[in-house]
């Protein structure tokens, strides 16, 4: 599990890092669960979007 996490902040600048880690830090979190925690906010995000336009048609 280790291994997956160093991946997902790869793709991250030191500066996004940190900033995504006090952002953690302030709400007691860790920063994959941070991390987790928004993404899964813009998935269920999408997933409205998808069944509001699929109940307009």
């Amino acid at each position: 599990m280790e291994e997956a996490k160093v991946k997902l902040l790869v793709y991250a600048t030191p500066d996004e890092r940190t900033r995504i880690k006090l952002a953690a830090t302030k709400l007691g979190m860790s920063m994959t669960q941070f991390m987790l925690d928004t993404i899964m906010e813009q998935v269920v995000s999408v997933e409205e979007l998808e069944r509001k336009g699929a109940e307009s048609k």
